[in-house]
């Protein structure tokens, strides 16, 4: 192992201004986030060279690595894990609290990236809003750091080199990622999925590096260079990252760090500047994206330009003093109990975490503000993990019901959740039933693969199934296709990409939703089934919390917008997809038809809000209130309307 390298500082530094930059101004470095995987590269290379050098001394202690890594990592982990508590009990809403809660929680015991994967994926809209989001690495790198040590000693003990265990284990983490692909989220948050890239450093640090001559080590290190660039300004969200784009970052910052510290390209990396924010590169890490989380929850969405400028440099600033005051303190402390005070208090941080998620996020703090707020949120925290019949009624995913035979079966997308719930209300007092069926993202197309930004088909299976179970059910009698339609039709707006597998000559996706929702229709006709198509409510166009405040603390003033998208929009942007449902309606005799946009709409306008009732939750969902309105107003046409 080399001794102490300024150039790898500067590598950090490069790493941490990139992820920064692409947290704050994501359209300045759309690849910004791949300053992870070069952390990962140079944590794998310093770690496994110091467990290497300690071997070949016969000095390795397990318990010595373990000590290191807990007063390295945990001093200014507690900083930010205890002022994102702190700030959340006043910025936070009861639900936004109790998922940080939950989010303490699970980075307390350093599995961070096990609570998002089960969630969302990293670039989902909704990510943005989760203060401790970016410690799913933290979550990585410790899982594999618990193990690594004793992988290698074992290998050591059975004379096996540690470069080949390396290798086997860097290929096997690799080609998973490679073959694997059905889950996205999996892949990039999981530790069998990404310690390859670690194993990159790794391997590096197993090998004897040679100081290379000048100029091939100027040419090998510039190249290195040219290859982060390149990732950072090529890859972005669309890229199905980590994959095969992952290789351009991780090799090029191991193609810098096996260069040497001799060539020019290193000696600049090596600069005093790039020094100082390597070496405060982890606490900045930690605070910088708290702080930009909390100012887009202040702000209902993006904050100012001059915002998000303070929010960097503020997390500079407290990524110095934490450095300097904090971690340089704590981190070669020699008391013998300091790792377990340290240990103890973050497991007291993680358990106060897990009791704010278990009380619902202390509701009597903002009493006054609940009622508004409560209705961007469904009443249940765990609806998206409700589940209330899949395993009696053996259907694929997730089943909603109301507890009453079911007559009635909703299927399709996210969208659907909205209209189950809408004719649940309106048959409350009946004997019947209703249920859902259906998936996020999977329009109820038989047949159909869907699949979202780069991610394989997630809906072909599912929705199949889900449809065969409705047909072959003699208790059904009527079903709901539901979905938010324009979304999947419009080149423009949609991150969906269909695919027909009976007919791959059906290219764009308009014909394909066409043919898809025909075939669904004509099966469910020919099984007996009566069927009502829904056509979608508008997309607001804008997020409905601007309309009212909700919010405890804000940076800006607030000033309510109108809670209305024109008529003229909606009717544009629905216009092609209106016209397919129209005409499946028209070509299927006995199919019913629920013109939705009638209940939000009149001439002039689409509502967002009526009469001091929230109907929509974000730009394209409903509240229990919005779905509860709609099941008020259900009307539906048995014939088409020629005029």
């Amino acid at each position: 192992m080399n001794n102490y390298r300024p150039d790898i500082d500067g590598l950090r530094a490069f790493s941490i201004i990139a992820v920064v930059v692409y947290h704050a101004f994501p359209t300045l470095l759309p690849g910004g986030f791949v300053g992870v995987d070069v952390f990962f590269v140079i944590s794998g290379y310093l770690i496994t060279g110091i467990i290497l050098q300690s071997q070949a001394k016969a000095q390795f202690s397990a318990a010595e690595f373990y000590r290191r890594r807990i007063q390295r990592i945990i001093p200014a982990l507690l900083l930010v894990l205890l002022f994102c508590l702190v700030a959340g009990w006043w910025v936070l809403l009861p639900y936004e609290y109790a998922m940080l809660g939950q989010q303490t929680a699970a980075s307390s015991v350093f599995a961070p990236n096990i609570l998002f994967w089960t969630e969302a994926g990293y670039f989902d809209t909704d990510s943005k809003l989760k203060p401790l989001l970016h410690l799913w690495s933290l979550g990585v790198e410790e899982q594999f750091y618990l193990l690594w040590p004793l992988a290698l000693v074992l290998a050591t003990r059975t004379q096996v080199k540690s470069h080949w265990l390396i290798c086997g284990l860097m290929l096997a983490s690799f080609s998973l990622g490679i073959v694997v692909t059905g889950d996205h989220a999996a892949n990039f948050f999981l530790p069998q999925f990404r310690v390859w890239e670690l194993l990159v450093g790794a391997l590096l640090a197993s090998i004897t590096l040679k100081q290379l001559p000048g100029p091939t080590g100027n040419i090998l290190a510039g190249c290195g260079l040219v290859m982060l660039g390149c990732a950072v300004f090529l890859i972005n969200r669309e890229s199905g990252f980590p994959g095969w784009w992952a290789l351009l970052p991780t090799l090029g910052a191991a193609i810098l760090i096996g260069a040497g510290p001799g060539n020019r390209v290193n000696r600049m990396l090596g600069s005093a500047p790039l020094v100082f924010i390597g070496k405060i590169s982890f606490p900045l890490y930690l605070w910088h994206w708290p702080l930009l989380t909390f100012a887009r929850i202040m702000e209902e969405g993006e904050p100012a330009l001059e915002i998000r400028i303070s929010a960097v440099a503020l997390s500079t600033v407290l990524a110095w003093l934490s450095y300097s005051q904090v971690e340089k303190r704590l981190r070669y402390h020699s008391w013998r109990h300091t790792p377990t005070l340290l240990l103890c208090a973050l497991f007291a941080l993680g358990a106060m975490g897990f009791g704010l998620f278990k009380l619902g996020g202390i509701p009597a703090r903002m009493e006054a503000l609940n009622t508004q707020a409560d209705a961007f949120y469904w009443q249940e925290l765990g609806l998206h993990e409700r589940d209330d019949c899949s395993e009696t009624l053996g259907v694929a995913g997730r089943c909603l019901s109301d507890g009453k035979p079911p007559h009635i079966a909703v299927v399709g997308d996210s969208h659907s959740t909205n209209t189950f719930f809408a004719l649940a209300h309106h048959y409350r007092d009946s004997d019947i039933g209703v249920m859902r069926l259906g998936k996020g993202g999977c329009p109820p197309l038989y047949g159909i693969r869907v699949r979202a930004e780069g991610n394989s088909d997630q809906c072909l299976q599912t929705t199949q199934s889900n449809l065969d179970w409705v047909i072959q059910s003699d208790a059904v009698q009527t079903v709901y296709l539901s979905s938010m339609g324009p979304t999947y039709i419009n080149p423009r707006q949609t991150r969906y990409k269909m695919h027909d597998p009976e007919d791959p000559a059906l290219a764009d996706q308009r014909s394909i939703f066409t043919a898809g929702l025909d075939k669904t229709v004509r099966l469910l006709r020919a099984s007996g089934k009566d069927v009502v198509l829904v056509i979608d409510w508008p997309g607001l166009g804008f997020n409905p919390k601007n309309c009212v405040n909700t919010r405890p603390l804000r940076l800006t003033k607030f000033e309510p917008r109108e809670c209305w998208t024109p008529r003229k929009r909606h009717n544009t942007r629905s216009a092609d997809y209106r016209h397919i449902i129209l005409a499946t309606w028209r070509n299927n005799p006995g199919t019913s038809l629920w013109d939705t946009p009638r209940v939000f709409c009149n001439g002039k306008r689409c509502d967002g809000m009526r009469d001091g009732l929230m109907l929509y939750r974000d730009p394209g969902h409903l509240t229990q209130q919005g779905s509860k309105y709609l099941g008020e107003h259900l009307s539906l046409q048995v014939s088409p309307d020629l005029e």
